[in-house]
């Protein structure tokens, strides 16, 4: 199936394949990526999880066309965006534990890059935290995760 043929609930996460965690507040940002995202196929084999807790796993990604406004073709503007959209197989839903479970795993992957040396107390309640959502959408406005629109 196609992402266009899917009603998502947002926001929707991302767990790629490697264990970082990314978040997409509605279609646009979804469907939206840089240069680097699309040759680099990052998409491939990400789970998204919906507001629902309803999973799909990213088969392949085809880019549909330009992304953003005539401004995003100058380089100052960064990168260039592409509209993409993926062929996604489903999966059984996944409970709010496996959720929260996997998003303190991305945490840890990406610790140094967010905590640094002098962030320990900050991580260590960041991950007490993720363990009192209650949904992906608070989890997702409790860590604001990246999307693929820089890169």
């Amino acid at each position: 199936m196609n992402s266009s043929e899917i009603k998502f609930t947002y926001p929707v996460l991302g767990f790629s394949s490697d264990g970082d965690l990314y978040g997409f507040p509605d279609l646009d940002r979804l469907t939206k990526c840089g240069p680097r995202t699309l040759e680099d196929r990052w998409h491939i084999g990400m789970e998204l999880v919906d507001d629902r807790l309803k999973r799909w796993r990213v088969l392949s990604v085809r880019r549909t066309g330009r992304a953003g406004s005539l401004l995003g073709l100058l380089w100052i503007f960064g990168p260039p965006q592409s509209r993409v959209e993926f062929e996604l197989v489903d999966m059984p839903p996944i409970s709010m534990k496996e959720v929260q479970e996997r998003a303190c795993k991305a945490m840890e992957h990406q610790k140094e890059d967010y905590y640094g040396e002098d962030g320990q107390k900050e991580y260590e309640d960041t991950l007490k935290n993720i363990g009192e959502t209650n949904s992906a959408r608070e989890l997702y406005n409790l860590l604001n995760p990246d999307t693929f629109e820089g890169y």
